[in-house]
């Protein structure tokens, strides 16, 4: 959490709702990450929050970026992000764009498909590509296992063909699933990786290239993992499981573990009521929701760590929290714990914390809801 932000929202009083973020905790978050992964190299996830500011923030630390689509290329090189510097690492890529993005320079692509790798041999010859794995996700708060990715031994087969279509297949990627609290989901997907590094080795077939993906958490509540831990854990897992055979080149896709503590948004309150119903819980509406920046709270995956503005000494009550729009849908934490002033009222100000990751841009239109103001303060 950065204390610069609730300075900031104290001094100017924003309209809600409002996110704040400071750069400088940017900075912190890599710099970390860069002295406790040593040599493998960041490749800032651009989905997480795209805005200039940190694009041209991290360029200039010397980050490259994973991109998943032509219009996330174009985010970074605006930002004067070289294009050796850029990943297109999303598996579901029109032919256009893959045409479009090698025109630019763009020369690393992601497949888990023949007809993907087919389509990168037509558009973007001779380029480089990895093959997205297929790997266990649990303990991610937010998996991503069931759409992307291919079984291990279907990724032997295909590295092969594109070799054989004149790409060079550099090496695997996978997705241990955002906001992964299990290390040993990362040891089983490491493991994974390094069997198709080893079967490859035996048909010559060296690859040299291991994408680590995104996963690791920031952190949302109370409650910590050690980084420090956390991180050892994956060096050391690479260690063991590829041997003789460890990749030259491996890189990391963080998004959320560089960008979410250093945002607050700040939301006001709409509505408290007692609706009668029998858990006897009130309800808090608010005008951030599933629909303009909390998008992640979708199954009450993301658990938030919230703060009411000008409550020092109070009594906690249990609350359902609840967004703006008209859509039933839209409840954000009902069984998991919100704990507020008792007396919480409308007009009143909460602070989310550690929202600077997926929030803003999974803002939509529907309801004509109002989006979020963005400040950028270092």
């Amino acid at each position: 959490m950065s204390n610069n932000c609730l300075q900031w929202l104290d001094t100017n009083k924003p309209q809600s709702p409002a996110l704040v973020f400071d750069l400088s905790m940017v900075e912190k978050n890599y710099i970390k990450l860069k002295y406790l992964l040593k040599d493998i190299e960041v490749f800032y996830a651009v989905k997480a929050n795209p805005n200039k500011k940190i694009l041209e923030l991290l360029n200039n630390l010397g980050s490259s970026f994973d991109c998943a689509s032509l219009e996330e290329i174009s985010f970074c090189l605006n930002s004067k992000v070289s294009a050796k510097k850029i990943s297109y690492g999303s598996t579901l890529k029109k032919e256009t764009d893959i045409e479009k993005a090698f025109s630019l320079g763009v020369r690393l692509y992601a497949f888990d498909s023949l007809e993907e790798l087919e389509k990168i041999a037509r558009n973007a010859p001779g380029a480089q590509v990895f093959c997205r794995l297929m790997v266990p996700n649990g303990g991610a708060e937010w998996p991503l296992s069931k759409k992307f990715g291919c079984n291990y031994k279907v990724a032997e087969k295909l590295i092969i063909i594109a070799k054989n279509k004149g790409l060079n297949p550099i090496g695997v990627s996978f997705h241990v699933g955002s906001q992964q609290l299990s290390e040993k989901t990362w040891t089983n997907a490491i493991n994974i990786a390094s069997k198709v590094f080893k079967k490859l080795a035996q048909k010559n077939i060296m690859l040299n290239f291991l994408n680590l993906g995104g996963g690791i958490p920031a952190k949302y509540t109370k409650s910590s993992i050690s980084n420090k831990n956390y991180l050892s854990n994956i060096l050391k897992s690479i260690s063991k499981s590829f041997g003789n055979l460890k990749p030259g080149k491996i890189i990391i896709e963080p998004g959320r573990f560089l960008v979410a503590n250093a945002g607050i948004i700040e939301t006001e309150v709409i509505l408290v009521t007692n609706r009668g119903q029998k858990n006897g819980k009130k309800w808090v509406y608010i005008d951030v929701g599933r629909y303009n920046g909390l998008a992640e709270t979708e199954g009450e995956a993301i658990h938030y760590e919230i703060r009411a503005k000008g409550y020092k000494k109070f009594k906690k009550e249990k609350f359902i929290l609840a967004g703006p729009s008209c859509d039933s849908h839209d409840v954000i934490y009902e069984t998991k714990n919100c704990f507020l002033p008792s007396k919480l009222k409308s007009g009143d100000k909460l602070r989310i914390l550690s929202s600077g990751a997926y929030t803003t841009v999974y803002s939509s239109e529907f309801n004509g809801l109002k989006k979020i103001s963005e400040y950028f303060i270092k």
